[in-house]
C-alpha cells in the first residue's frame, strides 16, 4: 500500500514488477542545483546513492496545469510536467515512494494537480528573529509538504527586520529590543538586501512565491523608534520589549506619513518581485487618532464620520499605491466596523467568518490555521477537519506568530503534525480528519527520517485535561500585554493632547 501526504489525485501501482534503484542521478539542466541537493540529501538518508545509475528523466507536456504533474516508474522513472512547480512536486512525492520501498520501486502511475492556488506559510520574524538558514529550511519543509507561498511578516512593534536605503534607522534602532518580556536579554537582526534577495531566490528555485507584510498602520513601534514623527505626537518611543497590541500607530493625519509608507513600499517591491503585497491592518487602537488634530483634521477634510472610516481611507490609499506598482494587496481582516468602504480589490487574509465579499481572500483562520496556539485550543482534528471558507477563496495558509516560538525546535513542536494535515486539505482538497489519521503513523516516520520534530498524537489531540492545562499555561501571556502600562501612557497624551490644544488656542 502507498503512503502520501498529501494524497494524490491518481495513483495506480504495479507491485509485480519493480525498478532497482541503488542509485539515482539527476542532471542539472532539467533543474535548479539547490533542489537537487535537497534531494540528494534525503537519498543519503535512506542509503541510496547518487550521481550515477537511474536517470530522472524530465519531460515537457504542454497539456498539463501549472504545477500539475505525472509521475511514471517503470523501465526507469520519468517526470512529465509544464512548470517548475511541477518538476518539483513531483520529486517530493518520488522522495515518499523511495523512503516507503528503498531501492526496488514498483511500477506506478501518479497524476496529481493542487486544488488550490495559494498554499501557503506566514513566518513572523519580528517578534523573535530567524536566521537565513532558518528560512530557508523553513521554505525546504514548506517544499516537501508541496507549499507554494511563503508570507514573511517583517515589521513589527518589537523589531524591524529588513534593511532600508532611505531610512538607515529603522535597522540600527528599530531592529533591537532591549529585552523581551521580563527576561532583560537584548534581542535583534535584521535581514540586509543581499540577505532578502538570497532568500527570495532560494524560495523561487523550489517554485515558492514571496509575499513580504508591511504591517501598518499600527503594530509600527519599532518604526517610530526611530523616527518619532511618524507618530500622531512626535514622542520619543522604545522599541517595543513586550508582546500585546500597542496604542501608538502611524498618523493617519500627516502627509509625512504616506511619503514615509510609499518610500517603504518601493524599496519593497524592489527586493520582492512576487505579485502580492501584504501590508497589515489589524489592531489599530484609534485612540491616538481621536486626540490627534491632524488626524481629526484629515477626517473634517475628508467629510469621514469617525476614525474607522479614516483607516479604511488609509489602507485604501496604500492599496492604491501597490496597485500602481503592480501589487495585489492583502490585509488582515480584524477589527474594521466599516469594512464595505475598503476597495473592493483590496485583499483579505482572512481569520474567520467575516464577510468579504466578493473580494479575493486566503483563508488564514483562527480557529486551525493559527499554529502558534496550543493544541488544546486548535487540535491536529480541528486543523485537518477544517474546511476553507467558502467565495472567492484563493487557498489557505497556516500562521506562524512568534511570540512564545523563539526558535525552530518549538517551530517544529506547533507546526507538526498540523501542517500535513493543513497540505492535504489545501493540495488535496480533503478535510477529513479520519482520512488523514489512517496515515499518521507514516507522516511521523517521514517527519523523523527528515530530521523535523513534531508533537506527539497525545499533545496534538489531547484529552480535556491535558487541553485546560495546556491553555491555561498559554494564557501566561496575558501577564506580558501591558495592560496597565497602556492605561498609563493614553492618560499622558490626554494629558500632551490637552497641553498642545491650550496652546493652540492661546
Amino acid at each position: 500500500m502507498l503512503n502520501l501526504i498529501p494524497t494524490p489525485n491518481f495513483a495506480e501501482i504495479n507491485e509485480t514488477k519493480t525498478l532497482n534503484v541503488q542509485s539515482i542521478v539527476i542532471n542539472e539542466a532539467d533543474i535548479n542545483r539547490n533542489v537537487i541537493d535537497d534531494f540528494y540529501a534525503f537519498l543519503s538518508k535512506i542509503n541510496i546513492q547518487n550521481g550515477n545509475g537511474s536517470q530522472i528523466e524530465f519531460l515537457d507536456d504542454g497539456s498539463l496545469d501549472n504545477e500539475e504533474y505525472r509521475l511514471e516508474i517503470s523501465d526507469k522513472i520519468r517526470i512529465y510536467s509544464n512548470s517548475l512547480g511541477g518538476k518539483i512536486f513531483a520529486l517530493q512525492t518520488l522522495k515518499q515512494i523511495l523512503f516507503q520501498y528503498g531501492e526496488n520501486v514498483p511500477y506506478l502511475t501518479i497524476k496529481d494537480k493542487p486544488a488550490h492556488e495559494i498554499r501557503g506559510f506566514m513566518l513572523d520574524v519580528g517578534r523573535y528573529f530567524f536566521s537565513v538558514d532558518d528560512v530557508k529550511l523553513f521554505i525546504r519543509k514548506m517544499s516537501l509538504h508541496k507549499l507554494n507561498f511563503l508570507h514573511l511578516h517583517l515589521t513589527e512593534d518589537q523589531g524591524w527586520r529588513v534593511e532600508i536605503d532611505k531610512y538607515p534607522l529603522l535597522t540600527q534602532i528599530g531592529s533591537v529590543r532591549k529585552k523581551t518580556n521580563f527576561n532583560h536579554k537584548e534581542h535583534g537582526g535584521f535581514y540586509t538586501k543581499a540577505q532578502i534577495k538570497e532568500i527570495v531566490d532560494y524560495a523561487h528555485n523550489f517554485a515558492i512565491s514571496v509575499m513580504p507584510e508591511f504591517d501598518i498602520p499600527g503594530h509600527s513601534r519599532s518604526a517610530m523608534a526611530g523616527y518619532s514623527y511618524l507618530g500622531c505626537f512626535d514622542r520619543k518611543l522604545p522599541v517595543a520589549d513586550h508582546w500585546g497590541v500597542k496604542h501608538d500607530v502611524l498618523c493617519a493625519g500627516k502627509d509625512s506619513t504616506y511619503k514615509f509608507v510609499e518610500d517603504i513600499i518601493d524599496e519593497f517591491c524592489e527586493m520582492f518581485p512576487d505579485k502580492y503585497f501584504h501590508i497589515g491592518g489589524d489592531e489599530v487602537p484609534k485612540h491616538r487618532w481621536h486626540l490627534c488634530p491632524h488626524c481629526q483634521a484629515k477626517m473634517k477634510e475628508l467629510g469621514l464620520k469617525n476614525e474607522d472610516e479614516l483607516q479604511c481611507y488609509f489602507m485604501n490609499k496604500v492599496n492604491d499605491y501597490c496597485k500602481s506598482k503592480g501589487k495585489q494587496a492583502f490585509m488582515w481582516s480584524w477589527d474594521l466596523k466599516n469594512d464595505k468602504l475598503l476597495s473592493k480589490d483590496l485583499g483579505f487574509t482572512k481569520c474567520g467568518d467575516m464577510d468579504t465579499g466578493n473580494r479575493p481572500f486566503i483563508d488564514t483562520s483562527t480557529s486551525a490555521y493559527y499554529i502558534d496556539l496550543p493544541y488544546g485550543y486548535i487540535s491536529l482534528k480541528d486543523t485537518a477537519d477544517h474546511r476553507l471558507y467558502s467565495g472567492n477563496c484563493l487557498g489557505g495558509e497556516v500562521t506562524l506568530w512568534t511570540e512564545y516560538v523563539p526558535n525552530m525546535t518549538r517551530a517544529d513542536k506547533v507546526t507538526y503534525p498540523r501542517l500535513g494535515a493543513m497540505a492535504q486539505t489545501v493540495w488535496h482538497g480533503d478535510n477529513s480528519y479520519e482520512k488523514f489519521a489512517e496515515n499518521l503513523d507514516y507522516y511521523y516516520s517521514f517527519l523523523d527520517k527528515n530530521g523535523i520534530g513534531y508533537s506527539k498524537p497525545s499533545t496534538a489531540n489531547p484529552s480535556k485535561p491535558l487541553a485546560f492545562f495546556q491553555n491555561l499555561w498559554f494564557e501566561r501571556r496575558q501577564l506580558t500585554w501591558e495592560g496597565l502600562t497602556n492605561i498609563f501612557d493614553d492618560l499622558k497624551v490626554e494629558l500632551l493632547a490637552k497641553k498642545q490644544q491650550h496652546t493652540t488656542d492661546c
